[in-house]
């Protein structure tokens, strides 16, 4: 069973992550319809899934919340550090959005509620200006649900990524608090 409900969307919550949520954390970053979209290429046993959850998924001065649906996770959704490193993260108020659902539950609305609702959190509670995405070029869901947010394309990195046998461009949107149009 999920924990406690820390956000709430108009279809999912957003859950903080605890230990006993590894089981489906690890099993979906195990998909290759998560990893490969995510370019993250190596798979996760136990021990490097208890490692993410130590390193990762519980750090200070990140979000890492599980997306869920009546009470079942569906996926994760993240606010962390800018590139640019804690200092001038805090001085730009700015963070990196990211975020993956379970193919099984694709096509549900699931995340764009999870990423509105973060994204919301990011400009109203921890009061950040800017917001940050980054996507293989390859990845139309991916991109189609920034753009549905508002975020704008902000550049592009040529052949950036390896993905599926061949080079592809990461694209990288962006979204500042003036262009954010609230819920409400």
């Amino acid at each position: 069973m999920p924990g406690p409900v820390f956000l709430n969307g108009e279809r999912v919550t957003l859950r903080p992550i605890d230990r006993e949520d590894l089981d489906f954390v690890q099993r979906v970053m195990n998909d290759p319809a998560v990893w490969r979209p995510a370019l993250d290429i190596n798979p996760m046993n136990d021990e490097l899934s208890e490692e993410f959850f130590e390193t990762v998924l519980t750090t200070e001065g990140d979000v890492h919340c599980l997306v869920c649906h009546d009470d079942e996770p569906v996926g994760h959704v993240s606010l962390t550090e800018s590139q640019y490193g804690p200092t001038e993260t805090s001085r730009a108020r700015s963070a990196e959005l990211a975020y993956w659902i379970a193919p099984e539950h694709h096509g549900n609305g699931y995340g764009s509620d999870a990423t509105e609702t973060l994204v919301e959190y990011a400009f109203r509670d921890r009061n950040l200006r800017r917001v940050d995405a980054h996507a293989g070029a390859f990845n139309d869901g991916s991109i189609a649900l920034l753009e549905s947010l508002g975020f704008k394309h902000e550049g592009t990195r040529r052949d950036a990524a390896w993905y599926r046998g061949e080079y592809h461009d990461v694209v990288t949107f962006g979204l500042l608090r003036s262009e954010w149009t609230p819920k409400d």
